[in-house]
């Protein structure tokens, strides 16, 4: 660091001229860059045109030439030469276009393809029409021939609607705003010439300049300064991990493409199941997480929360939990049995599982499990942990950690994961009022229980999570017994909270040659040297370019200064950064990944892009992946009135995909279950084994309903008993076979009897 304050300081002594001089010097020396094969040229300003020194080195690890286009099976159907001449010149273009075109419709678009040959200038002066502008007052309305822009430059900049309207002031509509835009577009084809002769006055000229200067897509300057603040506390957290050790924290970059000698680590660790799965049954795996120790657990628990319920409304007779009884362990395993089927067969109204509004929507019968009333009991007294045993202070997780510690560690003992891993944040939907619940826009829940993961690249299988608790969130391992990090210091564990989220998940699998892939939330230059000199484990993925120790001439790449299709790059002995410039800039970072390019066929054509991009890409999908599989079979239902049972159904959902993926591993062919085979054979062997033995009996034939002696309600009338009886009552209800006014207290019942004993 004293180098970098010396530098600085000579810095503020040189003339502004040889300031630019010594900085381009200096991103000459660092920052490399070089073209992909595919790269378009284009002659244009701004985006799409590097306005960086060219230092460019040959496209490194791919052919000079892109290999020919690969016919596709569906373009062997095609016979008319016309038609597959046009859905080429369609695919060059970027369109599409039937196949079954008509002669008049493609006659048409041929005269389309020849005015394109057009020259620009020509076609634009065919095209060309009066635009009128009002000043910036909305006074006075003048036409005008020639162009509005005058010798303004733009930087590949398109007007939009709202620009308009600050800049010219006008009324006009959408339509004509959007025939303005038009015009614009042709006056930039056109060149230089055609602006020469324009006449806008200086206000408007300053007014449009301002407008659009202010309309530039740039981040919020609070959001931006927000985000670097953050990033500088983090950078700092790990700067205190390393203890000063100066060989860490000294980062040599250089623009040459050989000094990066990294290495990917060598996997040492075995992967798949810890224990002998030939010949187990889905159930038997499941049973491995979900064994004997947890489900005792939540029926004790469950029970003593019933009895304080009880407790508590003793002075209501009629409430459903006066007639609570004591669950067993075979009644929770049925409990969990019906969530499951409640997944695969989805119903908005829970209650029609059991009494259906129509007996076409009837489902299977849920009364040979339990009982509605019984599984509303067991619903709500379900219960984890013991409230009298809860501190005066208790944490936000105290409801459910003994399921979470329970399933972490069940998750990675009974499973050992493949080298490549994906970290990322999983959301849980949650809309009711909760202290800690969170917003991410790029989930598909938006707003929910926010959950750290560590995932399986390839299988998506659940190895380690982590709740987060909110601002005052302790990064520490929510385990039973958490295990503190050889050489991490305590004060660091409420500062620090990606580095600590990374060693908390990775712990148990660090020093054994994993492939850790994150996004720019947890990479930094300095976590990535910690974690492959002091760890053995790789990493790659996305990164900010606000991060400690990324060079200079990185951190100015944007994309009006990049071309497209242009990769600039940077690396140590041990580390290399790029930014692939695609539709935006996309920087990453590897220990491994050398900044070559790679690239993949689709639909026969050959795209190009940075081998670090394409391995990215394949590997980081696992908690999505997860996710998505989660999403087909929702056990955790839309609706829910404890947070804490709805994470409960969420952490059940996960164990069935961890057990399938448990039990598929070293299966092929007709032996491993696809997820919803499994699921149905998991649940078939649970009902099997947990279901109640009741004998089957035959049922009686029911009469029809026209003599089954229903009452009707109708209008008021005397009993015919109480008549004659000679007592004066009335009432409102009849029976429908008899077609007799009777009370319904007790004169239906005695006119019933009666009339039974009269037919014997």
């Amino acid at each position: 660091m004293s180098s970098k304050a010396a530098n600085n300081k000579k810095m503020k002594k040189l003339t502004p001229e040889k300031r630019q001089a010594f900085v381009r010097l200096n991103n000459a020396k660092q920052v490399g860059n070089y073209e992909l094969p595919d790269t378009v040229t284009s002659n244009g300003k701004g985006k799409g045109k590097s306005t960086e020194p060219d230092h460019r080195i040959p496209c490194p690890g791919v052919p000079s030439t892109p290999p020919p286009r690969i016919p596709q099976p569906w373009e062997k159907l095609l016979c008319d030469e016309t038609i597959k001449k046009d859905i080429d010149d369609d695919v060059i273009k970027g369109t599409t276009r039937s196949p079954g075109l008509t002669k008049a419709r493609r006659r048409k678009r041929v005269q389309d393809m020849e005015m394109d040959k057009t020259p620009t200038a020509s076609r634009a002066k065919s095209r060309k029409r009066d635009i009128k502008l009002s000043s910036p007052t909305g006074n006075q309305v003048k036409e005008r021939p020639s162009t509005p822009l005058g010798d303004i430059e733009f930087q590949n900049y398109t007007l939009t609607s709202s620009i308009l309207a600050k800049a010219l002031g006008s009324g006009r509509s959408a339509k004509s705003k959007n025939s303005l835009e038009n015009d614009v577009e042709i006056e930039r084809n056109m060149g230089s010439e055609a602006s020469s002769g324009s006449e806008m006055d200086v206000e408007e000229e300053n007014l449009l300049k301002n407008a659009i200067a202010k309309d530039l897509d740039e981040p919020n300057p609070t959001e931006a300064v927000e985000l670097m603040r953050l990033d500088a506390e983090e950078d700092q957290a790990i700067r205190g991990m390393v203890e000063s050790d100066a060989d860490v924290l000294n980062f040599d970059w250089s623009s040459k493409y050989k000094n990066f000698e990294g290495v990917r680590e060598a996997f040492s660790g075995p992967s798949g199941p810890t224990f002998n799965t030939s010949g187990m049954s889905p159930l038997r795996v499941f049973e491995q997480i979900w064994n004997t120790s947890i489900i005792d657990h939540i029926v004790t628990e469950t029970n003593n929360y019933a009895r304080q319920l009880q407790d508590q409304r003793a002075q209501k007779r009629s409430s459903r939990i006066s007639r609570w009884k004591e669950a067993t362990r075979e009644e929770i395993w049925r409990f969990l049995s019906i969530l499951m089927l409640q997944s695969l067969v989805v119903n908005n109204v829970e209650k029609e599982y059991w009494y259906p509004s129509n007996d076409h929507l009837r489902i299977g019968n849920f009364n040979k499990i339990m009982t509605h009333n019984r599984f509303l009991l067991i619903k709500r007294c379900l219960h984890f942990i013991d409230n009298s045993s809860l501190p005066a202070r208790p944490s936000k997780l105290d409801k459910i950690m003994p399921v979470i510690a329970h399933l972490n560690d069940k998750f990675s003992t009974l499973y050992l994961p493949e080298q490549n891993l994906a970290i990322d944040e999983s959301l849980l939907l949650w809309q009711g009022r909760l202290s800690f619940a969170q917003k991410i826009a790029t989930k598909r829940a938006r707003e929910g229980i926010k959950s750290y993961e560590i995932c399986e690249s390839r299988t998506g299988y659940l190895w380690k999570m982590e709740i987060y608790t909110g601002k005052r969130h302790l990064y520490a391992p929510q385990e039973a017994c958490p295990v503190p990090i050889e050489g991490q210091k305590a004060e660091h564990r409420l500062n620090n909270a990606t580095s600590q989220i990374v060693l908390n998940l990775m712990r148990p699998l660090l020093g054994k040659g994993h492939t850790l892939v994150m996004d720019n939330y947890y990479n930094s230059p300095l976590l990535s040297r910690l974690l492959k000199a002091k760890h053995r484990t790789d990493t790659m993925g996305t990164l900010r370019l606000s991060r400690e120790f990324i060079p200079e001439g990185l951190k100015t790449k944007t994309k009006k200064n990049m071309k497209s299709g242009e990769v600039c790059f940077s690396s140590t002995k041990d580390i290399c950064v790029l930014v692939y410039m695609d539709k935006n800039i996309v920087p990453m970072i590897s220990t491994f990944h050398p900044p070559e390019v790679g690239g993949k066929s689709k639909y026969g054509y050959y795209k190009y892009k940075p081998k670090v991009i394409a391995d990215y890409n394949l590997s980081m999908g696992g908690i999505d992946q997860k996710d998505q599989l989660l999403s087909s079979y929702p056990i955790e239902r839309n609706r829910n009135l404890s947070w804490y049972k709805k994470l409960f159904r969420r952490l059940l959902n996960v164990s069935i995909h961890n057990a399938s993926v448990i039990y598929n591993h070293g299966r092929t062919g007709s032996h491993k279950l696809v997820n919803r085979s499994f699921r149905l054979q998991l649940l078939t062997e649970m009902l099997k084994k947990y279901s109640p033995d009741t004998p089957q009996t035959p049922q009686q034939p029911q009469p029809p309903p026209s003599q089954m002696h229903l009452p009707v309600k109708v209008k008021t009338q005397r009993c015919r008993l109480c008549y004659r009886n000679k007592v004066r009552r009335t009432t409102v209800w009849r029976c429908g076979t008899c077609q007799v006014n009777l009370c319904i207290d007790g004169c239906y019942a005695v006119h019933h009897r009666d009339l039974e004993s009269e037919s014997l």
